[in-house]
């Protein structure tokens, strides 16, 4: 099945978006639209070509303070660390384990490897809403940041390599 993942505008529906996560599902449906409007976050929606949402993930710039790091993680580095935020993250009910999750997931990170480029930037950073997103991410090479298990990073150097396959 082939995705198109875009910006999202006003002509697409979010209107039956499920994921299984209500916060999810809500958060699309009635406060991302304003939340990227007002510069907060960038939501980008998954479709098949007909403008329906299938999946969709949210970003923000973000600093992370270095003292909430092990000491592996912020060695050398500012007490204040630039990078980028996957606020959300989020497929359909009826496309969830079938190994899809990586293609959003991968999108985001190259978003945040070419913000990188730009602009600079060390880590990424996800909340995982969940044991299940924990481990997904996990999965794909994040790492626990020292005070929170669920809030986990990939350094932008990692990213780009898991964005280069």
């Amino acid at each position: 099945m082939e995705f198109i993942c875009e910006a999202l505008t006003d002509q697409q529906d979010v209107s039956s978006f499920t994921s299984g996560q209500v916060s999810l599902d809500d958060w699309l449906r009635k406060s991302a639209r304003d939340s990227d409007g007002r510069n907060l976050t960038r939501t980008y929606l998954w479709h098949t070509g007909d403008g329906v949402a299938v999946g969709y993930y949210s970003m923000m710039p973000y600093f992370i303070e270095r003292p909430t790091l092990t000491k592996k993680q912020g060695r050398g580095l500012p007490d204040r660390i630039p990078g980028y935020l996957i606020a959300r993250l989020a497929l359909h009910v009826d496309l969830q384990g079938q190994g899809l999750g990586s293609q959003p997931l991968a999108s985001a990170l190259a978003r945040a490897v070419g913000g990188a480029r730009e602009l600079g930037g060390r880590f990424v950073v996800v909340d995982a809403i969940d044991d299940s997103a924990q481990s997904f991410y996990l999965h794909h090479g994040f790492e626990p940041i020292q005070a929170d298990g669920r809030r986990l990073l990939l350094a932008i150097k990692a990213v780009e390599k898991f964005v280069a396959r």
